[in-house]
Formats: structure tokens, C-alpha cells, sequence
């Protein structure tokens, strides 16, 4: 299959995570207009007894998040095929709650996505408002946690340390190869993210996307798919994909581009 295309995208927010904007509808049909036959709404998971507005939406707005959701699957089912998730993070208070959303076939699949870490029973992020070296390795060891529960589809932004630490070294050589070696164990494929190019600029030598993440990864066999990040449904837009597919073909990737998540 040459590289021209896009079929899906699994990794699209909702405003209710407090930095999105537009509402559920438009994103479905920014999606269409661009050719998705597949979106996946992916929003980042709602946890009971966590206030975070900047970032997700409070637990008690699962059944608007899922009822909006499954209405627009009913209601385009001829046009795209619609999927319920979240992006979540490997949380280990937390993981009940993902085997039941997943067990009750509430939701079709969840993505890993790694902001923040657990410590002394609070959340903390890795890498803000500073960086340090403990965070770097703290990031690696939580997502390969979260690669082997078997609980997500895929790894997003799988080299969003880079974001942070701005630098290849040592230690994001040996971060990125825990990561890829789990991968690789448990067919866990890792995404490019749009995102990524979208805030930090095209083909970044220090942020994400990062080319030497992923020139690294053709040692492994490791899937690789593509997603949108998409916070405003104009984020569904022919540049960005463009953008995506010239990083696969500059770094001599090969991607799926006609990646489909099997539901149990």
C-alpha cells in the first residue's frame, strides 16, 4: 500500500476535557468531509474522585460522554464507523475502573497516554512545572507498566518525554528502548502524533514527533498508526496529514494505514 492515505483516527478529544473546543457533531463531520472511515473519540478518561477541569472532564460526565457518542453512531452509521474510548494513563488506583469500562463494553478501547504518574496516592506529572531525570525514567517504567496490563489498544505519543527533556542522550536512548522492547513483546503499536507537529512544528530535531524515537524503533518490530490529537475539529485537515505522512516518508517508516481496532 503506498503512502497517500489515512483511514482512521482513534485519538480525537471533546471539550469536556477543558482544553478542546467544538462540540461532538462537528468533529464527526470534520472526519467525514476529510475521507475518516473509522474515528474513534478518545477523550481523556474521566476519573472518579479527581477534579482536574484543565485537563479531563469529571467522572460524572461518562453517561453525556457515551449517550452523545453512541447517538452520532447511530446517526451516521452509513457514513463512518464510530468508536467509543479514552486516552488514559497507566494508574494503578485507577485500572478497576478501565476493566470495568471495558469489561461492560461501555467503551471499545482505550490508548495509553502518559501525562501524569501516581505518588503517595496523589497525581503528578513527570515533567512539569520541572524537568528532572527521575520523571524521564518514572515515565518509562509507568508506560511499560501500562504496555504489559493488556488494557490498551495502543501507545500515544509514545515519545512525549522529548517535549520536556529537549535532548537525545543516554537516557532517553534507554527510556525509548524499554519502551520499544515492550512494545514489541505485547504487539502494542506506537502512534505518530499529529499533535505533536501541530504545537511543536514540522519534522522537530527536540520535540514530538521525534525522529530519533523513531528511526530507533525500526530496530523493533513494532507497529506503528497515526493519530489526529485532534482538539478542534478543524484539526481534521489535509496539511496536517500531509505533514504526517512526509515524517513517515523522510524517516522510511512503515505505517497501517488502514489500522482497525478489533472489538471483542
Amino acid at each position: 500500500m503506498s503512502v497517500s492515505k489515512i483511514s482512521y483516527c482513534y485519538h480525537s478529544h471533546t471539550k469536556r476535557c477543558g482544553h478542546a473546543i467544538g462540540n461532538d457533531e462537528e468533529y464527526v463531520l470534520a472526519a467525514i468531509k476529510l475521507g475518516i472511515k473509522r474515528l474513534g473519540f478518545s477523550d481523556h478518561v474521566f476519573l472518579k474522585g479527581v477534579d482536574q477541569p484543565w485537563m479531563r472532564g469529571k467522572f460524572e460526565m461518562l453517561d453525556d460522554y457515551l449517550s452523545s457518542i453512541n447517538y452520532l453512531k447511530d446517526k451516521y452509521k452509513d457514513k463512518i464507523e464510530i468508536l467509543a474510548g479514552f486516552e488514559a494513563e497507566y494508574l494503578p488506583t485507577h485500572l478497576e475502573t478501565y476493566e470495568e469500562l471495558l469489561e461492560t463494553k461501555k467503551i471499545d478501547y482505550l490508548i495509553l497516554g502518559q501525562h501524569i504518574g501516581e505518588e503517595n496516592d496523589g497525581l503528578v506529572p513527570y515533567f512539569y512545572p520541572s524537568f528532572s531525570l527521575k520523571g524521564l525514567y518514572r515515565y518509562g517504567h509507568d508506560v511499560v507498566k501500562g504496555i504489559e496490563s493488556g488494557l490498551f489498544t495502543y501507545l500515544c505519543h509514545p515519545d512525549l518525554f522529548m517535549n520536556a527533556y529537549k535532548r537525545w542522550d543516554s537516557n532517553t536512548i534507554k527510556v525509548s528502548k524499554m519502551i520499544l522492547e515492550a512494545c514489541e513483546k505485547y504487539r502494542v503499536p506506537i502512534e505518530i502524533n499529529i499533535g505533536g507537529m501541530r504545537h511543536c512544528g514540522y519534522n522537530p530535531i527536540d520535540h514530538y514527533p521525534s525522529n530519533q524515537f523513531f528511526q530507533l524503533s525500526k530496530k523493533y518490530k513494532v507497529e506503528i498508526v497515526v493519530g489526529v490529537d485532534a482538539h478542534d475539529p478543524n484539526d481534521y485537515n489535509e496539511e496536517d496529514i500531509a505533514k504526517a505522512l512526509e515524517f513517515v516518508k523522510e524517516n522510511k517508516l512503515k505505517i497501517n494505514l488502514d489500522y482497525v481496532i478489533k472489538k471483542d
